[in-house]
């Protein structure tokens, strides 16, 4: 196959409609975007001349060659541009099966993070739509919690839209000295807190085997920290001191603690963080490094991927060891 992506053009409206081969597959598409079935070329042409100005959305026609096998929407959903959102995803129903929805939606989210400047990219499923759901689990997305659930009407049912989003790749790079004061807010997020329950105080920082990983950081042997970066933000933060509170071993073997943002989790930036660290104290002559970890903390069972150890197991969490040699 040959793909690539160009702007659509209003004769593409004919080979893309005739896709739609039912209403509940056109709603799949649409949802109420287009009023009535089936969607003839000129209500896409009508719908392009109202919605898309090229500039805060765009309109995309794969090729293979020059035949038209997919198309797809990128907007700016709102006035922050690092954001774009895909709709109107759909291949020819005929070539099902080889790759290319996934193919669509990966060139899709390329532009809107190389061409477009995005930082993040989004997009809703109805979740009777399996199909598209692993399309897009396939291509990158993950799935994200929101407070409600987004739902229309159709076709005398009441269907549920699943958000998906994606962010670009992170820059994972040192700690610069003026960046510093932001390992308080990830000291924060390091401090596990089950989902449901109440959020603990921020006051809880000024415990002195809590202020211990960030006081003073950046001052002492043994200070290391690796942060994500992610459209010009940190968003996450692994650093180490020689031991100093929870997953002291003895004061010459460096403690962990790591962090991200919270919307930021469950996209692998995290085992990036933790496997750059790791390789820092490597490079630095450390043979072992250790952490405390809640038992409940899902973490755990990375931490045991990246070859952490059990050495004490208290009431409610465990103090771990990586032998760096090892790795």
């Amino acid at each position: 196959m040959n793909l690539t992506l160009r702007p659509y053009q209003p004769a593409d409206a004919v080979i893309i409609t005739s896709w739609l081969k039912s209403e509940y597959l056109m709603r799949q598409w649409c949802a109420d975007r287009y009023e009535h079935y089936p969607v003839t070329p000129e209500d896409m042409n009508s719908y392009h001349e109202r919605y898309i100005d090229g500039q805060r959305s765009h309109a995309l026609t794969m090729t293979d060659d020059d035949e038209i096998v997919g198309y797809i929407t990128l907007r700016t959903p709102a006035e922050d541009t690092t954001e774009q959102r895909l709709g109107f995803v759909i291949v020819d129903d005929s070539k099902r099966g080889i790759g290319l929805g996934k193919a669509l939606v990966s060139m899709a989210v390329k532009y809107a993070f190389e061409t477009l400047g995005a930082t993040r990219v989004s997009l809703g499923v109805f979740d009777n739509n399996p199909a598209a759901i692993h399309c897009y689990e396939a291509a990158g997305f993950h799935r994200v919690s929101r407070q409600d659930t987004e739902s229309y009407p159709c076709l005398g049912e009441t269907w549920n839209c699943i958000e998906m989003g994606q962010y670009a790749d992170a820059i994972i790079r040192d700690i610069k000295s003026d960046e510093i004061p932001l390992l308080t807010e990830f000291l924060y997020e390091a401090i596990f807190q089950p989902q449901d329950a109440p959020k603990v105080s921020r006051i809880v920082l000024q415990e002195p085997m809590i202020w211990a990983y960030v006081n003073g950081f950046g001052s002492r042997t043994g200070d290391f920290c690796r942060v994500a970066i992610i459209g010009g933000a940190i968003v996450g933060a692994a650093w180490s001191r020689l031991g100093c509170s929870y997953g002291k071993v003895d004061a010459s073997i460096p403690e962990l603690a790591i962090s991200l943002y919270p919307e930021y989790r469950g996209r692998g930036i995290g085992s990036r963080l933790l496997e750059s660290l790791l390789n820092t104290l490597c490079e630095n002559g450390y043979k072992k490094v250790s952490l405390s970890v809640d038992k409940t903390n899902y973490a755990v069972s990375i931490y045991r991927k990246f070859g952490f150890e059990t050495i004490v197991e208290r009431e409610h969490d465990y103090l771990m060891v990586n032998h760096l040699n090892r790795r």
